[in-house]
């Protein structure tokens, strides 16, 4: 689902795939890929203070990750991002430079971070998960999120000729009610309604 948000990185990556190659669109998903597992790295050994301890906070943290959910609902279903077609100059950079671009890209969000601590700390204390289990589930999903980076870069150009811009406020529209559906349903346990 994160990896399917229609949001900076989603566009960088095709622009950079049909203005420059495949090969800088999967260098700038390479970036993504790194820094998304640096984030993992630093949620599952940094944030062992909050692994059993958050049990007691399973109410505000459904809560908070509700909250968390319908704004990134909202703001999706708003917002009128563009594809933009504007030519570029036909400089040619180095791929460390693509591999750059994708690592500050996903690491200028500082509620990625929050987020993936969040998701550590859920399967490690709900889900019961051992060390070893939270590193094949972190592995998976790494491992599905380049998947579909690399999809994206492979079909840029068939991504292109349906990307108008009622297209992709479309597009933004599901996946904000996608993000809704999914905080209903983290926060429907404690909300007495489930008893019903």
């Amino acid at each position: 689902m994160l990896s399917m948000t229609f949001g900076t990185v989603f566009f960088s990556l095709i622009q950079t795939s049909i203005k420059r190659g495949l090969r800088k669109g999967l260098m700038v998903s390479s970036g993504v890929v790194i820094s998304d597992t640096l984030q993992i790295t630093i949620a599952l050994f940094g944030s062992s203070f909050l692994f059993g301890k958050i049990e007691q906070y399973d109410h505000l943290l459904r809560i908070i990750g509700f909250a968390f959910l319908v704004f990134l609902g909202i703001r999706a279903m708003i917002r009128h991002d563009s594809f933009g077609n504007e030519d570029v100059p036909s400089t040619e950079k180095k791929d460390i430079l693509y591999l750059f671009k994708g690592l500050m890209l996903n690491s200028v969000n500082p509620m990625l971070l929050v987020a993936w601590i969040g998701v550590a700390a859920y399967v490690e204390n709900m889900n019961h998960y051992s060390f070893g289990q939270m590193l094949i589930f972190f592995g998976v999903v790494l491992i599905t999120m380049s998947m579909v980076m690399i999809g994206i870069c492979y079909f840029a150009r068939k991504l292109k000729d349906v990307l108008s811009d009622r297209n992709i406020h479309r597009l933004n529209v599901v996946s904000g009610i996608l993000f809704i559906i999914f905080a209903v349903y983290l926060v429907w346990p404690v909300t007495g309604l489930s008893n019903l």
